[in-house]
């Protein structure tokens, strides 16, 4: 009689356990794009423009209509280094000049990154762990490792642009080229 009154008990633990399991792993992937973003604001404050390019507000440019967009769209208004958070859609053409930092996700922001008016500006380019382009001239490509969020860094497109990068940020990267 004891095993008849357990085993409906133990069914309805699992179940909640289960339950609990499966909104975890819908949070954790909602919680990824969080994380991007951190990592995106995190670069940032390591990052230095040329003076040219110091004032105003520090502008990122991203599709807002994506998870990561709409994750740094919750950073409106913080301050790095003095300078207003300001996201804003990817512009075309010769507005790129306004991006401080420009995140590549989609076809219509690496075409962008690529494009003749972006490829000389001091821009952090940003590759997102998700994004589905190719190869590109990145200065930070987020790249999933396992279950871990790591990041690569090109240096010398850095330096080709005139965006410097902390020595602190170099030693935290996966790989530096």
């Amino acid at each position: 009689m004891r095993t008849a009154r357990s085993l409906p008990s133990l069914t309805m633990a699992c179940a909640s356990i289960a339950s609990a399991c499966i909104c975890t792993l819908a949070q954790a992937q909602v919680d990824l794009y969080s994380l991007e973003a951190a990592y995106v604001y995190n670069f940032t404050q390591f990052t230095q423009w040329p003076a040219t390019r110091a004032g105003g507000p520090l502008t990122v440019c991203v599709n807002p209509r994506t998870e990561l967009g709409a994750a740094l769209a919750k950073l409106d208004g913080r301050t790095v280094s003095d300078r207003a958070w300001r996201v804003q859609p990817v512009p075309d053409g010769a507005a790129l000049a306004a991006c401080n930092v420009l995140i590549v996700e989609d076809a219509a922001s690496n075409a962008a990154s690529k494009s003749a008016s972006a490829s000389e500006l001091p821009i952090l380019v940003i590759r997102a762990a998700e994004a589905d382009t190719g190869e590109g001239p990145y200065i930070v490509a987020l790249v999933r490792d396992g279950d871990r969020l790591r990041f690569d860094i090109d240096n010398k497109e850095a330096a080709r642009r005139r965006v410097g990068l902390s020595s602190k940020l170099l030693r935290l990267a996966r790989n530096v080229s």
